[in-house]
């Protein structure tokens, strides 16, 4: 089944995490005017804020063992993305044109995608672990393969 790997859904993330935060901080200007009416500056902090979290999440993706703790801290903060812009769209309605409405739904789709491929990685992880230390048990055993 596709995407149950943890660390390939971690490192998506961390890839769509670093294209978004680098867009934001590139062109911030061009991206503001087309979303509505407030300050380039607020995309700038937001892109540096993304680009931190995309490092973050690489860091955790090319551990030699993924700690299932992190792993749910970083599906937790994209949730917590998902269930905010709703939230921000309705309290910035009045700064935001139709493309910026388009542009926020459009991240959270993608951010509530990563979510579901990780915490899909995060219920098959168990399970590899699981069969990782049955099969070491049985190489370790007198008789076992070595």
């Amino acid at each position: 089944m596709p995407w149950t790997s943890l660390k390939h859904a971690l490192l998506f993330n961390a890839a769509c995490s670093t294209l978004l935060g680098a867009t934001l901080l590139l062109a911030p200007d061009g991206l503001a005017s087309l979303m509505g009416e407030f300050s380039p500056l607020i995309l700038m902090a937001l892109g540096a804020a993304l680009l931190i979290f995309a490092a973050d999440v690489a860091f955790v993706a090319t551990r030699p063992f993924i700690s299932p703790g992190l792993a749910k801290m970083i599906t937790v903060a994209d949730l917590a993305w998902v269930v905010a812009t709703p939230m921000v769209m309705m309290l910035a309605a009045s700064w935001l044109s139709f493309w910026g409405h388009l542009v926020l739904l459009d991240v959270a789709l993608l951010v509530g995608i990563c979510a579901l491929f990780q915490w899909r990685g995060l219920r098959a992880q168990p399970l590899k672990e699981q069969q990782r230390t049955v099969r070491g048990a049985a190489q370790s055993q007198p008789g076992g393969r070595s």
